[in-house]
Order: C-alpha cells, then structure tokens, then sequence
C-alpha cells in the first residue's frame, strides 16, 4: 500500500512530533475534547481552537478563563461571556464532528502597537528539485483579531527587521541570528516531511516568536501555500523570487507532461 498524503494539521503535528528537535518547538496541541478543554484552560492562560482541516484562518477561537466564567473571540472582535466548561465545549465545538477540532497552547507573543504578529517563511523547489529560501516576512493581526491572517482578520504585512525590532527591540544582529534560525527550522522542516513520504514543490511556514525570542511552529502548509501577501512589501525582492521560482518549477514540469 502506497504513502497516504494527509496534510491536515493534526497529522502534520503528529508527524514533527516524531522529530527529537522540532518537537521541541512545537506548542502543545490536542484533539479538542471537553476533557483536554478543561485541562489546557487550568494550565495555560489562553489556547487556540481551530478546525483540523480548516486553513487561512478560518474560525480560529481564542479562548481563556476569567473569574466569571470563560471568554472567547472567534477570528476578531469582543468578547463572548460563557458561564460553564460543558457550554464553552458546546460552542466551541458548534456541531463539528468528533475529532475535527484541536486545541492548542497560545504562544504569548509581543506586539506591535497592541496587535499580535505571526512570521511566514517560503520555501520553493526549482526547475531542478532544489529548495531554496524564497522570503520571509511578518503578519500583523487587525484591530481587535486574534488571528494574524490578514484575509480574515485585517491587518498588514511588514519585514521581519521592522517587526522585531519595534515588539522586541532587537538590533540588526540579534535580528539576524533570529532569520538564519528561521531559514535553518524551515529547511528541516520541509526535509523531514520530504524523508516521511509528502511530496511538494513549495512550502509556507508559519512561526511564533515569544517574549524570550523562542521561536514556535504555528503551522506548516506542505501545499499550496498562499505567497500573494509578499506582493504587499514595498520592496518586491522576495515576491519576484517567488513568482520566478514557482514559473521556474512548472516550466520544468511541462517537459515531463
């Protein structure tokens, strides 16, 4: 029986748990029940919810305790007051079916100018196979979002310099060491998942970075990443070397057609 390609993000998660390095950077997640529930929520001050299958941001929850009872915003907005653990389930859950849903530990971010920001990093095969680091940039959530897709949740696209340096106050070194790490995490990342049996020609990594300047792994799009955001950089550098290297690679592809 041959590989079966499954790019949902439990199975993703599952896959890089198996690596004695990246499992180290990957935020506890588990399958959304009312009992992982009540267990994240008792020992994180916040956890995201979101759909196993669901991509771009879609019908991201964010979710914490209060004295009141439990809070959440799904995607942007204010908050929605819930009394019990058993009614939050409910709503988290909103009639999707049995482990459709995961629950996973927030990575508690610095912000810019109150807003939460997320990094993406891309990685393209040429019209030879070979991986090269395509761009990398960050993604600002909107007013009011949980979620720093910009399609759902507002927000912009700025660099990485400008973004580390105005959440965290790095300077042109520590900024540097921090995207040869990025480049370094994502070209082990897409070589693991080649070595298991996922065939792909372009990869869009999605990474948190923490107070301490931890790097996380937010999510991993082994297929069909979205790249349009690079376009939306004043300098066109890493937008021009994707859109080249993806030509690139289906030109060669034609050959073979």
């Amino acid at each position: 029986m041959g590989f079966k390609w499954d790019g949902s993000k439990w199975e993703i998660h599952r896959l890089y748990s198996k690596h004695s390095e990246l499992r180290k950077i990957l935020p506890p997640t588990s399958i959304l029940t009312l009992s992982s529930l009540s267990k994240y929520l008792d020992k994180y001050k916040s956890v995201y919810v979101k759909g196993n299958k669901e991509h771009k941001g879609s019908a991201i929850i964010k979710v914490w305790k209060t004295e009141e009872g439990y809070h959440f915003i799904k995607v942007k907005g204010k908050p929605v007051t819930v009394q019990s653990i058993d009614e939050l389930y409910d709503k988290l859950r909103d009639g999707r079916s049995k482990n459709s849903v995961l629950i996973q530990k927030t990575i508690h971010s610095p912000m810019i100018e109150g807003r939460p920001f997320s990094i993406r990093v891309m990685l393209m095969r040429d019209g030879k196979e070979k991986w090269h680091y395509a761009g990398m940039l960050a993604k600002v959530a909107g007013t009011d979002s949980v979620v720093t897709n910009v399609r759902r949740g507002g927000g912009y696209a700025t660099t990485i310099d400008n973004a580390l340096a105005k959440s965290l106050g790095y300077g042109r070194e520590r900024i540097a060491s921090i995207k040869r790490d990025l480049i370094r995490h994502s070209f082990r990342l897409i070589r693991y998942a080649a070595k298991k049996g996922y065939r792909t020609h372009e990869t869009g990594i999605d990474f948190g970075i923490d107070y301490l300047g931890r790097i996380w792994i937010i999510e991993v799009n082994l297929a069909y990443p979205s790249y349009k955001l690079f376009d939306r950089l004043e300098d066109k550098t890493f937008y021009n070397k994707i859109t080249s290297l993806a030509a690139d690679y289906k030109k060669s592809r034609k050959k073979f057609a």
